[in-house]
């Protein structure tokens, strides 16, 4: 509304203010800017602005004929945007994430914003999928968010690059690959997890092998500043979760303090102070990851998972209420009932008058007593057989969509519930969560987003800060209980200041005022002046840490030192790898090798076998990586031995006994419709030295810019051959990313040595 009403004033102070040109103006101003205008009921974020799942609306309908027609309520489908994405609504725009350019060189991915009331579109924001093993069909196994406040959306891409995106133009405010950054997995699961806003704050999680005393994986959350994408907090779970997980997290006020909940990697549902960090509590459900999101009603959450449980292994899945209880240090979690054996491990459910509403796997609608967790209706059967989607409620109606194209809208009742109406959608699934804004529903199956509504329904507006319920009085309690540093995670060249600030909170998490009496000292390379952090000007590879104290209590942030180009690595000196890669410590030691000290892939670690490992920032073009490299071979097979360049990897295949180079491992799109010759013949033996040499080149003008690949592989002993082996051109091309290392070593180690990255411009 503050946008269209400034584009008013500035319209009308440029037209002559007569009765009539000024009833034209504000008609023609009130139809282009009619969602501004209106009081939209947003639906904001995936699980709704109340994060459960519900929505205030009456007269919604209680059936939907997904071909139209006469006298149909369908108001609208696109049949060209499908898939696992829920959508998200705001200020009368619907976002979705898509799939972009299938099946070709150009393959990728997209953010959608579209008219919610008609359907047309608004604008897109397409990127590429890199140095991810996502397969096609699972693209947008997350959601946008939506953030009331700025306007702005939020998305995590399925190779973990991270949108800040302006909501009504889809201009990029900002973007930061947390794969190079962080080392955020992007697995052939496409489990890629949900953003979440918290007042200036935008949080997203996942599994990351970071660096340092966090190289080790662990399913992380980062707390990023919504205007700047800068670093604020950095917390974490256990290490060494079992699975990547899409568990989106809620936020909610339990006994005066804010929390916010997820389901974890590592099987456990977790609460943490959103503010700060800190985690409160957790409690363990399941020997591996948590899909389902748990629902969080007043102080109770109730969650379910799929496979095997921490108590009784013979025994998948269970759903389970909890309480939570107490405030700051004092917050714990206790299991109210549990009732094993009800695998639901994607479905989220709802509450209604004290009822649990939970549907299974396979489609079996489960009621539960809040509270008791007495069984009302066990494994009832109404439509389809599988499930993913969640359930939505509203207008006293519970919709459900099915992964095998079914749906089902059904009324509660004292003793069950009453199916009003189900239907099958041909040809597709639902993996996506229906969503109701403006009084209008919104469904997305894996091919169509159909959007159902009628004259009659009506839908309260409902505030996300509101929703999450009144904190304790921030002056009841005024100590400092924690303190972070910011940036909590930096990347600097020698020589660079980074200016330093601090937020303090009380044990409940609420930020107090700062500070005056902060005291910065730093381990490692490096010095403090005055509230700034200055890098040593001959500092390479290396890193520090920043402690802020004030009082009894610290904080800690961490700094990379990477010098510019040129690199060279020969790990003569290096008891370990250099401590400023993201993703290398823990899959690689360094150990001789003939002789000589050699960076290794180690097989010996669970889930270890694929690996990729970044040197530095992700702003860097036109380079070359070269490497020595030597494979190992035990069981009969050789390890695959790659170094990526510019979000590319080019890969010396053991078993294939080829040369291979791609940038979406799933789909292989630099081998598609342009006779790129991504795939060269390349036989090579086990226990001989290599040297690999890989250079990109970005060639032209925007927007016609092309990348051009060149790669060779040859007996270390030898002369460099001056012909290339291996050339691809990439017409969407990847215009800048860290250099790095990717390894695949199921049985068999891996050695690399003599790593150089030299710029361009001072190569052939």
């Amino acid at each position: 509304m503050q946008l269209c009403f400034t584009g008013f004033q500035r319209t009308a102070a440029r037209v002559a203010p007569t009765t009539l040109a000024m009833a034209l103006l504000v008609a023609a101003l009130l139809s282009t800017c009619e969602t501004a205008f209106a009081d939209t009921a947003d639906w904001p974020y995936w699980r709704g602005p109340s994060y459960d799942g519900t929505a205030t609306a009456t007269g919604l309908p209680e059936d939907w004929d997904p071909e139209g027609g006469e006298g149909s309520n369908l108001l609208w489908k696109r049949d060209d945007l499908g898939g696992p994405c829920t959508p998200i609504a705001m200020n009368g725009r619907l976002y979705t994430i898509q799939r972009a350019d299938a099946d070709t060189f150009r393959d990728g991915e997209r953010i959608v914003c579209v008219d919610a009331k008609t359907g047309k579109d608004i604008w897109e924001h397409r990127y590429n999928v890199w140095l991810s093993d996502v397969p096609a069909e699972r693209v947008g196994w997350s959601s946008v968010v939506g953030d009331p406040e700025t306007g702005n959306v939020y998305a995590l891409g399925s190779c973990d690059i991270f949108h800040c995106l302006n909501g009504e133009t889809g201009e990029v405010i900002w973007s930061i690959p947390l794969h190079e950054q962080f080392g955020m997995l992007s697995t052939y699961g496409g489990r890629t997890n949900f953003p979440v806003i918290h007042e200036d704050l935008v949080i997203i999680s996942g599994i990351i092998i970071n660096w340092g005393e966090k190289a080790k994986p662990n399913h992380r959350l980062i707390a990023m500043d919504k205007k700047s994408g800068e670093i604020i907090w950095f917390s974490g779970t256990k290490d060494l979760p079992y699975d990547t997980t899409y568990s989106a997290p809620s936020l909610v006020t339990i006994n005066g303090q804010r929390q916010l909940i997820l389901g974890a990697g590592d099987g456990s549902i977790w609460g943490f102070q959103p503010r700060s960090g800190k985690s409160l509590w957790k409690y363990e459900l399941s020997r591996r990851g948590i899909f389902a999101t748990p629902l969080v009603v007043g102080d109770q959450v109730f969650c379910s998972q799929s496979e095997e449980n921490v108590d009784n292994n013979n025994v998948m899945g269970a759903v389970a209420g909890l309480k939570v209880v107490g405030s700051g240090s004092g917050t714990s979690v206790s299991q109210m009932w549990k009732e094993p054996a009800v695998v639901a491990g994607y479905s989220e459910p709802v509450l209604i008058d004290g009822k649990l509403y939970l549907v299974d796997d396979r489609c079996k609608m489960w009621i539960f007593d809040a509270k008791t967790g007495e069984v009302i209706v066990e494994k009832k059967a109404f439509v389809g057989s599988r499930q993913r989607s969640a359930l939505l409620y509203a207008d006293g109606k519970i919709y459900v969509t099915t992964e095998n194209g079914r749906w089902a809208i059904v009324k509660p009742t004292e003793d069950g519930f009453d199916v009003l109406s189900k239907g099958r959608v041909r040809d597709c699934g639902f993996s996506a969560s229906p969503i109701v804004a403006d009084s209008r529903l919104y469904f997305q199956s894996t091919n169509t987003l159909f959007c159902i509504g009628n004259d009659t329904a009506t839908q309260t507006s409902v505030s996300m800060a509101d929703s999450m319920g009144d904190e304790t009085p921030i002056d009841q309690d005024l100590k400092i209980a924690t303190i972070i540093v910011t940036p909590n995670e930096s990347l600097l060249k020698p020589g660079e200041k980074l200016p330093l600030s601090t937020r303090v909170f009380n044990a409940n998490g609420q930020h107090l005022d700062d500070a005056s009496n902060v005291v910065f000292s730093v381990e490692g390379p490096g010095k403090i002046e005055g509230n700034s952090y200055v890098a040593p000007a001959d500092a390479a590879h290396t890193a520090a840490i920043i402690t802020a104290k004030v009082g009894d209590v610290t904080g800690e942030a961490r700094v990379r030192i990477v010098p510019p180009l040129p690199w060279k690595f020969t790990f003569d000196e290096l008891s370990d790898p250099p401590v400023s890669w993201v993703g290398a410590r823990y899959r690689h030691i360094i150990k001789p090798v003939d002789g000589s000290p050699a960076l290794t892939k180690i097989t010996t670690i669970p889930k270890g076998a694929r690996s990729r490992a970044w040197m530095g920032p992700s702003d860097l073009t036109g380079y070359t990586i070269a490497a020595d490299i030597r494979g190992k071979r035990m069981s009969n097979q050789l390890a695959d031995i790659g170094l990526t360049n510019l979000g590319y990897v080019m890969d010396l295949m053991g078993q294939k006994q080829q040369i291979q180079m791609r940038t979406w491992s799933a789909q292989l799109r630099l081998s598609k419709g342009n006779d790129n010759g991504a795939i060269a013949a390349f036989p090579w033996k086990e226990d001989t030295w290599y040297r690999m040499k890989f250079r990109v080149d970005v060639q032209g003008d925007a927007p016609n810019q092309t990348a051009l690949l060149r790669g060779k592989v040859w007996p270390r002993d030898d002369d460099e051959p001056k012909d290339w082996a291996i050339t691809v051109k990439d017409e969407t091309p990847n215009l800048a990313a860290s250099p790095g290392l990717y390894g695949n070593a199921k049985v068999a180690e891996l050695y690399l040595d003599n790593i150089e990255v030299t710029a361009n411009d001072a190569q052939e």
